[in-house]
């Protein structure tokens, strides 16, 4: 008895430093997520209410299809970009580095959506502006490859005041623009990538001041492309793709996207409670295991699985009323979605946890296992609600 009584005490004091430990930098990362995702709220229920379902839904697509080649074309590369600015050892070269095989890859990218622009805004007016959105492309990947790398070096307060940036500045941007009377789907996607440029210059800026640009190391390219693609498909998840999105956008009319997009705007509370204890750990696994140690994380999970299970259930049993609250009558069909999403919500934040502890281990293949069967039973959800129609 008295030694079990003595693994207990041990084991509380462990969680308990474990805990103290994390503290500030997971509250640093959580604040800036609930910021952001408040803001989405303001700038999400603006654009709903002013727009309708129909114009909501174009503006979520001039967005969707950028982001979309954008995070599939990367090819895990800004996941290499965190894991070896770990290492002491040649963090100084990874921003070159990634820049350049970022050059790369927008080459590659950019007139791959163009050529298929025409196919995916067929139906709408809005071609041109879909041609112009093109420029998010590498701004998405000049960001992500900066913003990781201050994220590898453990540089919270900078990685933060980057990703806060983007948000800030849109959402002050649609207000201003409902005000006037100027908000459109063509105003909004363009005031957004005006405010991701004013995000990737910071984010250049921090970097080149806190670590250096550096020079580019092929051998290090060569990593980082290796870590890349063994990491990738672990991360297609479908969901965060989007996929459910544009599967709607393809299937049916832009009314049930724009009440997809509304239902879909609340996970954005338990969602920025995994993606913000992600952002952590995935950076302080890799400096810790690249410094000889192993990561304890036993009492992190612990408070993240009651946190996102809690925040998921008010989400399911308020759903109606908090649909209608922001979104108003117009917007009441989304309710049943947004419960279902609730239920999701908390099977995606529990996998991706562990996903994160093996890529900071340097482990990043395993987390395909995973993305295997999570790729399956979309599939299968997706041919059961085709075949419903």
């Amino acid at each position: 008895m008295i030694a079990t009584a003595v693994f207990r005490s041990e084991h509380r004091r462990r969680y308990m430093a474990e805990i103290s430990a994390m503290a500030p930098k997971l509250a640093g990362t959580l604040g800036t997520s609930g910021a952001s995702a408040a803001l989405g709220m303001v700038s999400g229920t603006i654009a709903a209410r002013v727009l309708g379902p129909g114009s909501r839904g174009d503006l979520a697509m001039l967005l969707l299809w950028p982001q979309l080649i954008v995070t599939v074309g990367v090819l895990g590369v800004e996941l290499a970009a965190t894991y070896y600015s770990a290492d002491e050892r040649r963090r100084g070269r990874v921003p070159a580095t990634a820049l350049t095989i970022a050059a790369v890859q927008a080459a590659v990218m950019v007139p791959l959506y163009l050529a298929i622009v025409p196919f995916l805004y067929r139906t709408t007016d809005l071609m041109g502006e879909a041609v112009i959105m093109a420029a998010l492309i590498p701004l998405y990947l000049l960001g992500a490859m900066c913003i990781d790398c201050l994220a590898g070096t453990l540089r919270f307060g900078a990685f933060n005041a980057v990703r806060i940036t983007l948000p800030v500045l849109y959402s002050g941007a649609v207000v201003l623009l409902a005000v006037a009377g100027s908000l459109t789907p063509s105003t909004g996607a363009y005031v957004y990538l005006g405010a991701h440029a004013a995000g990737d210059v910071l984010a250049l800026a921090l970097v080149w001041r806190l670590q250096g640009i550096g020079r580019f190391d092929g051998r290090l390219a060569k990593d980082m492309i290796g870590f890349g693609l063994r990491a990738h498909f672990g991360r297609m998840i479908p969901q965060s793709l989007g996929m459910d999105a544009a599967v709607i956008a393809l299937a049916l009319p832009a009314r049930q996207l724009g009440m997809y997009v509304a239902a879909s705007a609340f996970l954005a509370a338990p969602a920025l409670v995994a993606s913000s204890v992600g952002m952590v750990i995935f950076p302080q696994g890799s400096a810790t295991h690249q410094a000889g140690g192993r990561p304890r994380l036993q009492a992190t999970f612990a408070v993240y699985v009651l946190t996102v299970s809690a925040l998921s259930a008010m989400l399911f049993i308020a759903a109606p009323q908090i649909i209608e609250l922001f979104f108003g009558a117009r917007y009441a069909d989304a309710a049943p979605a947004l419960r279902l999403l609730s239920i999701a919500s908390v099977m995606l934040a529990l996998r991706s946890f562990p996903v994160e502890v093996l890529r900071g281990v340097g482990r990043p293949g395993l987390t395909t296992l995973a993305e295997v069967a999570n790729w399956a039973l979309f599939d299968l959800t997706g041919e059961e609600r085709f075949r419903a129609r």
